[in-house]
């Protein structure tokens, strides 16, 4: 539907609040397939909001999106199945409205309602904003629509509830059953965990406990022993002084047990084959420095600047380079790497909890395309790795095509390299049953990680 003229929203002319920002992202995800994590972190350094609104907006989007499956099914039966013939902006609006009623229950429901409505009449007109005052004045009055029957239809049932894709709930169910299915999904309905690591080669961890603690926080040791701090929600990175001296780097507790499985050693030549974003690398760098060298590689230019610039300017790792080639044909001689980490790209289903939007990108195909892919940058990997020397693939999916089956396939048609046992080198609470990293949201509150150690048969000069 089109506005009338001189309606339309400027936002480099008006302030917006919160609610509308997170319309604009909402509908920008939705219209253009704008990533929204990277656009909300902009649009939030743009706004100059306080801290309860940028929280606000924060929780509105990836609220939204998350639960976005179950609040179009009670929209649509509120609407007589009309709610997608609805305008996008108009459908953006009742699902904000939604979310804050059904799921955020803090916020008044009359302000979650007078708010939509005034989005309703800025993007639309008068009978939508009608109809979007009644619909959610329905809502608030405890109109519900009744979820699919979990007995005739457990897929439909959980994926409604959940919101997840129909085709991921089928996966999911069928491999872990009713009860570990659901609890899967709910835990990547929750709002993730802030974890931060210290920068080993700047800084050591009881002194940064203590730094933070001067910033206000209260850092908590990561719960499954890993090396990481979790954080009170609401931490910005970007407004702390000790982020930007590059005392600490973001990241989750499973991922950060990953380069311990590579276990790099002072003085060693280490690849990361595919590098950005770099936590992982900068870990690497911070375990061989000063004398050995990690070099990192990333295909796509902007992130080869944006990995550069994290590692050199504000970790400064000494000996970090960066090269922005494929990881397929990367410029380097064969069997000259130490050490070689595959953090290959996947699906990302392991993560959904954190790319509120990702979960309704996917499509199931795509898992044996990233696969093939996975299985094309293992052999690239496995040839840069000396005699002697460790290769690591990791991927955030649990997807059996992504995890076991690359590294089986791999195993089967390179007898010179072999399996190692991953237990030795993690903390406890990860180590399982199998002899590799296999973390799950539900069970140890992290990102969902997988990740297998394998030797080059040869002379080791770790023994």
């Amino acid at each position: 539907m089109k506005r009338g003229p001189g309606r339309r929203p400027d936002r480099h002319r008006r302030r917006v609040g919160a609610r509308e920002l997170a319309l604009q992202i909402l509908l920008a995800a939705e219209g253009r397939g704008a990533y929204t994590d990277r656009l909300l972190e902009t649009r939030l350094r743009e706004s100059n909001f306080g801290g309860s609104d940028a929280a606000l907006a924060t929780s509105l989007v990836q609220g939204t999106l998350r639960h976005r499956a179950l609040l179009d099914h009670h929209l649509a039966v509120l609407t007589r199945d009309g709610f997608e013939r609805l305008p996008a902006a108009i459908r953006s609006a009742l699902r904000l409205g939604a979310y804050q009623i059904l799921v955020l229950t803090r916020i008044p429901h009359s302000a979650a309602v007078d708010e939509s409505v005034e989005l309703a009449k800025r993007y639309g007109h008068p009978g939508t904003a009608g109809l979007v005052n009644a619909v959610l004045r329905r809502l608030a009055a405890g109109e519900r629509a009744p979820l699919p029957d979990r007995d005739a239809d457990a897929a439909a049932h959980l994926s409604v509830a959940h919101s997840h894709p129909r085709w991921l709930t089928e996966r999911w169910l069928a491999r872990y059953g009713f009860e570990e299915a659901e609890a899967l999904l709910r835990a990547d309905n929750a709002e993730p965990s802030v974890s931060v690591r210290p920068n080993a080669h700047r800084i050591r961890p009881d002194r940064l406990a203590e730094l933070l603690r001067a910033e206000g926080m209260d850092p908590v040791p990561g719960p499954n022993g890993g090396p990481v701090f979790l954080l009170a929600r609401g931490y910005v990175a970007s407004r702390s002084p000790l982020f930007r001296d590059g005392l600490l780097s973001l990241q989750d507790e499973a991922e950060a047990c990953v380069p311990a499985i590579l276990d790099p050693k002072p003085g060693e030549r280490v690849l990361d084959l595919c590098a950005a974003p770099g936590g992982k690398a900068s870990q690497i760098a911070e375990r061989v420095a000063p004398e050995g060298m990690l070099v990192a590689v990333e295909v796509q230019p902007g992130r080869a600047r944006a990995l550069r610039e994290n590692l050199v300017a504000r970790l400064r790792l000494p000996r970090a380079e960066v090269v922005c080639a494929d990881g397929r044909t990367p410029p380097f001689r064969a069997a000259t790497f130490d050490r070689v980490l595959l953090d290959a790209p996947c699906t990302g289903l392991g993560v959904l909890r954190r790319r509120a939007d990702a979960r309704w990108r996917k499509e199931e195909g795509s898992i044996g395309t990233l696969a093939s892919l996975q299985r094309d940058l293992l052999e690239r990997a496995a040839a840069l790795t000396r005699p002697g020397g460790v290769l690591v693939y990791s991927v955030c999916s649990l997807e059996p095509e992504e995890t076991d089956a690359v590294v089986e396939s791999f195993l089967s048609a390179h007898s010179e390299f072999r399996q190692e046992d991953a237990r030795p080198f993690l903390p406890p609470a990860f180590a399982g049953p199998e002899p590799v990293l296999r973390a799950f949201p539900h069970r140890h509150g992290t990102d969902g990680v997988y990740a297998a150690r394998m030797k080059r048969k040869g002379i080791s000069r770790d023994g």
